[in-house]
């Protein structure tokens, strides 16, 4: 069964990420892990921190994963819809595709900043949260390592994406694209993720006052 846990029950991830600190005009070379319309998260390559950038436009094609982009930093703290995303900047534009990585180069990067086994994803045991909680003590986006298999399943529009963590079976709304059309022109209601996958977790921007736990990208090993 999924986890279906409401409670707001905030615990400290224990685990000291990187964090970047930037002057608006400052340019950075990200690697995507997800992207999606305005949104995009990478980790940088100077400091090797997990970020969430938000552009006034959308690219002019769709980012993949292991892309590398050039992006720079706005000084408009509009830009950002959750102000309490500690990884979180605006842009001044949308990310520019410079190149890729692929292979160890790829993984050095991804793997100091796997989620801690053992602890509730991104420091809640709860599915969402009150916007009025959140704050930067926590993290709002984390790469997840799953105990098992991964399996994802269409019901109409929704994704569902399942896997275990903490002993248990989670389901969380897949925001994945990419994923869900690949489902949708095979005709297969479910399809499991390839042995070794990764997880991109994240918060979403408030919705109806509440931030919701969500699988932003299915992420393949590089």
């Amino acid at each position: 069964m999924s986890s279906t846990t409401t409670a707001p029950d905030l615990n400290l991830v224990l685990k000291d990420l990187p964090r970047v600190r930037l002057a608006a005009g400052a340019t950075l070379e990200l690697m995507v892990v997800a992207a999606d319309g305005r949104h995009c998260a990478g980790v940088d390559l100077a400091s090797g921190a997990l970020v969430r950038t938000w552009s006034p436009a959308s690219p002019l094609r769709r980012l993949h994963p292991y892309e590398v982009v050039s992006v720079v930093v706005d000084d408009d703290a509009d830009g950002v819809p959750d102000p309490a995303e500690p990884e979180a900047f605006g842009l001044a534009g949308p990310p520019e595709p410079v190149g890729s990585l692929k292979g160890r180069r790829a993984e050095r990067l991804l793997k100091p900043l796997l989620h801690p086994h053992g602890q509730p994803l991104l420091g809640i045991s709860a599915t969402a949260v009150p916007f009025w909680e959140r704050s930067g003590d926590h993290p709002s986006i984390a790469l997840v390592e799953p105990e098992g298999p991964v399996t994802l399943w269409r019901d109409g529009r929704y994704l569902a994406c399942r896997f275990a963590w903490l002993g248990h079976e989670r389901e969380l709304p897949c925001l994945d694209r990419e994923l869900a059309a690949r489902m949708d022109r095979s005709g297969r209601p479910w399809m499991a993720a390839a042995r070794g996958d990764r997880l991109v977790v994240a918060l979403t921007p408030p919705i109806d006052g509440r931030c919701h736990k969500v699988v932003e990208a299915v992420l393949p090993r590089p």
